[in-house]
């Protein structure tokens, strides 16, 4: 007759992760930005960062990209994630950590929690202490390709225990913060994103609005690109707010043709 194992045997293979079989590939990575323009040294970059770290086969790499609230970290960071996404078989992983977000910003403990359970680890196996969690998750990613996006950091402290022990996997943080504890200490790659020069900023939203406005002569393009563009710099965020006034409801091409002076394209403008 069989004995009911042992409590300690018991505790022991409560908080024993899951077998290779038993690995779920998570896909969490946001759907990539539509119309995404420029930024292509940047995202050139990355790639060097990248390869790079890749011929090095005794570390993961780690990408921090930095930059000011508005200059389009996240959808830079997506953007450049699907263009990878393929060498990462394993899956992806992807949370904002509400680092900058009104109310209290994710606690590393929570984000384990939420990870481990993405990657196949049963509720009941998941402990409940930082350390544990964190050991349990690494020996989770050891020896597989997953993509890891930690999106809006605001310390070194949240972002630590969620990095990879063992090589393979490719962890990218976006920050306000320049996060210069995870350079010194972790190896990490540090990436300024700036806010869109002048060329840049005019073809984003020459390529937004060129549909409805062909008329409008690169003067009144300028104006709008000070008002509207370099306020929201870059990416997703310059994106909407081109897009809101660039066709408002009701307007046609005939409606827009000839109404391209400077203080028409102002009166258009959202005040962000």
């Amino acid at each position: 007759m069989n004995q009911p194992p042992h409590r300690d045997e018991a505790n022991e293979n409560r908080h024993q992760a899951p077998s290779g079989a038993d690995f779920s590939a998570p896909r969490q990575l946001p759907s990539d930005i539509r119309g995404f323009v420029n930024r292509d040294t940047s995202l050139g970059q990355l790639d060097v960062f990248f390869t790079e770290d890749r011929e090095q086969a005794q570390i993961s790499t780690v990408c921090v990209v930095v930059g000011t609230a508005g200059v389009g970290k996240t959808s830079f960071a997506i953007h450049w994630a699907h263009g990878i996404v393929d060498q990462f078989p394993d899956g992806q992983l992807f949370v904002n950590l509400r680092g900058y977000d009104p109310g209290p910003p994710m606690a590393p403990d929570q984000v384990l929690e939420r990870f481990l359970s993405a990657l196949g680890v049963p509720h009941a196996a998941i402990p409940t202490d930082l350390e544990s969690r964190a050991d349990l998750y690494r020996s989770q990613v050891a020896g597989r390709r997953v993509l890891i996006v930690l999106d809006n950091a605001s310390s070194v402290r949240q972002v630590r225990p969620l990095l990879p022990g063992s090589p393979g996997c490719l962890v990218l943080v976006t920050s306000r913060s320049r996060l210069s504890g995870l350079i010194a200490r972790d190896g990490a790659r540090r990436l300024s994103l700036d806010m869109l020069s002048d060329v840049e900023a005019i073809s984003l939203i020459r390529s937004l609005i060129n549909e409805y406005r062909p008329q409008d002569d690169p003067t009144d393009i300028a104006y709008f690109r000070d008002i509207a563009v370099r306020r929201r710099s870059s990416g997703r965020s310059a994106t909407e707010t081109a897009q809101s006034v660039s066709r408002p409801t009701g307007w046609t091409n005939e409606s827009t043709r000839g109404a391209s002076s400077s203080s028409t394209m102002a009166s258009r403008c959202p005040s962000t």
